[in-house]
């Protein structure tokens, strides 16, 4: 008795969209999530307020960095990481890179306001009294933590996937019958 085997394509046109999509999220999660060291911790991270510049309106732009004393990058979120008000919040970084690093992220404030960032028990005033004026030619840091081109580019990874296998399907569709629905 012999058995014939028969073999569809339909799982194999599937394939290349879940690889990307699988890829696409393990790539987010590794870069999101990087590795940390167990015996260091928010007490090791010490925010500092480099300097700040005032604006016309009589708003002001603060910014600040942070000292990583324990020789690992490491990872703070939640109420180890926060700036209250918490309107603030997504300027907060999370990764925190080995050593003094000057102008990691910026705040702008509206005339009068200010701010306390807090890194574990260490707590930081953010005034326009409390740090001196940033020289003409600071470059101010860029917005978020970084992770924001990596979050878009999976997006259209697996966008893309998708738009791909529609188009390979409506391409194999038999003619006169309609894909619709």
């Amino acid at each position: 008795m012999t058995r014939a085997i028969h073999r569809t394509t339909t799982g194999l046109r599937a394939y290349p969209g879940r690889v990307a999509a699988v890829s696409a999220v393990t790539g987010l999660t590794l870069l999101t999530f990087p590795a940390t060291a167990v015996a260091a911790g928010p007490a090791d991270v010490h925010p500092v307020l480099n300097c700040v510049t005032q604006h016309a309106n009589g708003s002001w732009t603060a910014v600040l960095g942070y000292d990583n004393t324990s020789g690992s990058r490491l990872v703070i979120r939640g109420s180890d990481n926060k700036v209250t008000p918490g309107k603030y919040a997504d300027a907060l970084p999370t990764t925190f890179e080995p050593g003094v690093q000057n102008g990691a992220f910026s705040i702008t404030f509206p005339k009068g306001n200010g701010a306390t960032w807090s890194l574990g028990e260490d707590n930081l005033s953010i005034r326009t009294d409390a740090a001196p004026a940033c020289p003409p030619s600071t470059q101010m840091p860029g917005e978020g933590n970084g992770v924001g081109p990596v979050v878009g580019l999976a997006v259209a990874g697996v966008l893309g996937a998708v738009v791909l296998r529609r188009v390979r399907r409506l391409a194999t569709a038999p003619q006169g019958v309609s894909t619709d629905a």
